[in-house]
């Protein structure tokens, strides 16, 4: 491997990567999702704008990651990874789930690969590991696998490797937030609280993986760093232990993020089922105007009392087969 130039501000704004490993599912993933827009736009149905903008924001943070001065210096300084394997599992997904990629499939594509996508969603396997529980031990377990164990060496020499381990990660977080955020059709619904729990599961494991590491007094993948006779930036033990220090706090500002964004969108819901049990009471109740609307009426109110006697009258009339004219008059038709 070739050592990149010293790192500098301006370098980290200027210096760019170009992989095809990385460039090209990102552009047929673009491509794919404008295609299935414009088929719903041309047969005249609507798809929310905001979802098209989440997914762009969640391509351009993959393309960031990778492409930027990251993809530069991810093999060359540990602190870099770091930051982009955070970023690659942890925040670019988010976006990616919010726009309902697969919902918009369910909508676009013919009924025969409708059918194999929801056989897929709704097949054993895709039951265990869509079950938020599962996918937030396979989210948490990744990092520790990454890099406690040689894997971590192997991605630093085979660039396949590498970007194989990059598409890693962003699968992982799309399946975690996928289960957990249930905008697509998904295997398991679990209760609100369950999947919170979850949310705030995420700032302790990254406690446990980023602490460790600045504890550390040797290296990960020493022979390959100290391979690189790198004679500029940090300290390769130096280099680690901010690396550590960013696994612990990135991934503690991220969990808070990501709890800010989930009990929105659980208000959000409230909300929601809120106005569906109101339509609901409106459909059985009705909505007149001579009727004082439900939510006006109390147990304590003077007017749910008068209206009381008025209503057990109308029920005993109603029972003996009896109505009303228009003026008023009784029609006893049982007479």
């Amino acid at each position: 491997m070739t050592l990149p130039p010293p790192i500098t501000p301006l370098r980290l704004l200027t210096s760019w990567t170009f992989d095809p490993a990385m460039l090209l599912p990102l552009v047929a993933a673009a491509g794919l999702y404008l295609w299935g827009v414009r088929e719903l736009r041309r047969r005249g149905d609507t798809w929310s704008r905001s979802r098209v903008v989440s997914w762009f924001v969640g391509l351009a943070l993959i393309f960031i990651g990778t492409s930027s001065s990251m993809g530069v210096y991810d093999r060359t300084l540990f602190m870099v990874p770091a930051v982009q394997h955070m970023l690659l599992q942890m925040i670019a997904p988010v976006p990616l789930v919010m726009a309902a990629p697969m919902s918009l499939a369910l909508r676009t594509l013919p009924v025969r690969w409708r059918a194999l996508l929801l056989a897929v969603v709704h097949s054993r396997p895709a039951r265990i590991i869509g079950h938020p529980a599962v996918a937030f031990v396979i989210f948490a377990a990744n990092q520790f696998v990454y890099y406690y164990t040689p894997v971590y060496d192997a991605s630093l020499r085979s660039m396949p490797l590498h970007d194989f381990l990059h598409w890693h990660f962003v699968l992982v977080g799309f399946l975690f937030y996928w289960s957990l955020l249930g905008v697509d059709p998904v295997p398991h619904r679990p209760p609100f609280l369950f999947r919170f729990m979850l949310v705030v599961g995420l700032a302790p494991i990254h406690i446990l993986l980023g602490i460790p590491i600045m504890l550390m007094d040797t290296l990960l993948a020493g022979d390959y760093y100290l391979a690189l006779d790198r004679d500029w930036g940090p300290s390769p033990l130096r280099d680690q232990y901010i690396g550590g220090g960013i696994l612990w706090a990135f991934g503690d500002v991220s969990a808070a993020v990501l709890i800010g964004a989930f009990l929105k969108r659980w208000q959000r819901s409230d909300e929601r089922e809120a106005r569906r049990t109101d339509r609901q009471i409106d459909r059985a109740y009705g909505s007149g105007p001579t009727m004082t609307p439900w939510w006006l009426l109390d147990e304590g109110d003077d007017r749910a009392d008068a209206l009381g006697p008025q209503r057990d009258s109308e029920r005993a009339g109603n029972s003996l087969g009896t109505s009303r004219r228009p003026g008023g008059r009784r029609d006893d038709r049982n007479e």
